[in-house]
């Protein structure tokens, strides 16, 4: 989720933590590597570990075994948390 919306964005024209949150739960639908995912989300090396373990201990994403390495996939949950950030982004606007 790409946003020029004012009210997601910090006063130094940041994005605001909740649109970051949903920003990586949306690319980890269908299962994303770690790597992938902080360069499809355009987050630093330290947005990525600062947010992914509070995604995967707040049940937003889970972890699953890959073949070489783990992937992380929104879950039932975080979906839900998606179509309520959309729902709130619309009645914002």
């Amino acid at each position: 989720m790409r946003t020029s919306r004012p009210f997601l964005r910090t006063k130094a024209n940041r994005r605001d933590k909740l649109v970051i949150i949903s920003t990586m739960l949306s690319y980890a639908a269908d299962g994303v590597g770690k790597t992938e995912l902080m360069y499809k989300a355009g987050l630093s090396s330290a947005q990525l570990e600062r947010y992914l373990p509070i995604l995967v201990r707040s049940e937003l994403v889970e972890v699953s075994t890959g073949k070489k390495k783990p992937l992380y996939r929104t879950t039932r949950k975080g979906k839900s948390f998606l179509d309520t950030f959309d729902v709130l982004v619309k009645l914002l606007d």
